[in-house]
């Protein structure tokens, strides 16, 4: 394989995979960590991604300028687990609050099949999954955001303040142990905020690859946190960490 065509190849795995590593790169590629050390300084050099021990990092710019159908194709397999198990905690009659994420949009289309929810959502793709099923949809309304096909606003604001919900699954694009839960979108963090407010239950819904991430947005503190959903594949110490706080987590 040519240089330029390996390179073009670990492009697109750290896009969908958002970190790579250079022992798992020259097992796939047959070649020598050197050639892949060179790789990734290359693309470092191109701002697709931050080097980091061990491997690479997909950089947060790119990230943010990803379309929405790429960006539903990043931890496509640990978002469809964890929306499963999120799904089986939904009781008949429920009142719930599904954020604007991706996994979210995986919980809804898994939703259909169910009834007698009513389904609270500020994301406009998680609205296009309930639209034409038997549970009523309540949208927040607000201003679109069209990277992430989420409202936002005063007017969103003023609807999750007269809400009461049961269950609330939040979806954050950085968990942090000190920092805490956070957003790239200051408007979309401050919406957040007020679901939190407004659920009796606040269900975390977060691949393994949030963990460790820090973004401009805060949302809240992982303590407020009733139930965390990742995925197995989670570093230990976050794992540990969240069973000193005493946080109820489930690995899918």
């Amino acid at each position: 394989m040519l240089s330029a065509e390996r390179r073009e190849a670990i492009k697109q795995k750290i896009t969908a995979d958002q970190r790579v590593l250079i022992q798992d790169l020259c097992t796939e590629f047959n070649t020598t960590s050197v050639t892949i050390r060179k790789d990734l300084d290359f693309l470092e050099k191109e701002g697709v991604l931050t080097r980091v021990h061990g491997g690479g990092m997909l950089n947060q710019a790119v990230m943010a300028d990803l379309s929405i159908s790429e960006k539903e194709k990043i931890h496509l397999k640990e978002k469809e687990r964890i929306a499963r198990f999120a799904v089986s905690l939904i009781q008949e009659g429920d009142i719930i609050i599904l954020d604007s994420g991706f996994t979210a949009v995986h919980i809804a289309r898994k939703l259909k099949l169910r009834n007698g929810l009513k389904i609270i959502t500020g994301g406009l793709n998680v609205a296009n999954e309930i639209v034409g099923s038997a549970h009523e949809l309540i949208m927040t309304g607000g201003v679109f955001n069209k990277g992430t096909f989420a409202l936002s606003g005063s007017f969103a604001e003023n609807v999750i303040k007269n809400t009461v919900a049961d269950k609330l699954f939040l979806g954050v694009d950085g968990v942090d142990l000190q920092k805490g839960l956070t957003a790239f979108n200051y408007e979309e963090a401050k919406l957040n905020q007020l679901m939190i407010k407004a659920a009796s239950e606040i269900i975390l819904i977060a691949d393994s690859s949030k963990f460790g991430k820090k973004m401009m947005g805060f949302i809240g503190r992982i303590d407020e946190m009733d139930r965390i959903i990742t995925n197995k594949e989670i570093d230990q110490k976050y794992v540990d960490e969240l069973n000193r706080l005493h946080l109820k987590i489930h690995l899918v």
